[in-house]
């Protein structure tokens, strides 16, 4: 695990490549996932005069497992929509998203109504299914899985992309903790 003074240590190396002696570590702050660590200008530090505040900077994150930095920006930061994009994106982790339960939805549907109200569903959800690729869809879950090439029409249409503003930018990757 990584601790709070690593991540500072982290930050500050950042801070000083980026703008020598002109920028400090002023909050760090604990989250499950990350160290979110906050910076200022030195001057308005050191003087507290308004003029000197940087405004529109948001924080750095230090992953608390491998210590990779990242940043964000501040609406992400305040809306915490960066955390969403750090578990699937940085961290791996599975997540579940409309297509998982539209799955769910199809799967009920058709064993307690019938195939046929599964597809009537599935053609509601996503019409740019074709008809026999919304029988594909239904008979393929119904028996396991459903086709990878559907799936990606149905993600598509369901998920909404990243928007590149509340996303997480990856600085220096961390490095994978021995196993």
């Amino acid at each position: 695990m990584i601790d709070r003074e690593f991540a500072i240590r982290l930050v500050e190396a950042q801070l000083e490549r980026e703008s020598p002696g002109q920028l400090l570590v002023t909050h760090v702050e604990e989250h499950e996932l990350a160290w979110i660590v906050s910076y200022q200008s030195a001057e308005y530090v050191r003087t507290g005069d308004p003029s000197q505040l940087l405004a529109g900077n948001g924080p750095f994150l230090v992953d608390r497992v491998d210590g990779g930095l990242h940043s964000i920006g501040v609406a992400s930061a305040v809306t915490g929509a960066w955390e969403s994009d750090y578990r699937t994106r940085i961290r791996k982790m599975a997540t579940r998203t409309a297509v998982d339960d539209l799955h769910d939805e199809l799967r009920q549907t058709t064993a307690a109504r019938g195939r046929i109200f599964a597809m009537h569903v599935l053609r509601q959800k996503v019409p740019a299914l074709a008809h026999a690729e919304v029988i594909e869809y239904v008979n393929a879950l119904r028996n396991g899985s459903a086709p990878a090439h559907l799936v990606a029409i149905v993600t598509k249409t369901l998920v909404p992309e990243l928007d590149a503003v509340l996303s997480v930018h990856t600085i220096q990757p961390g490095q994978h903790p021995a196993s």
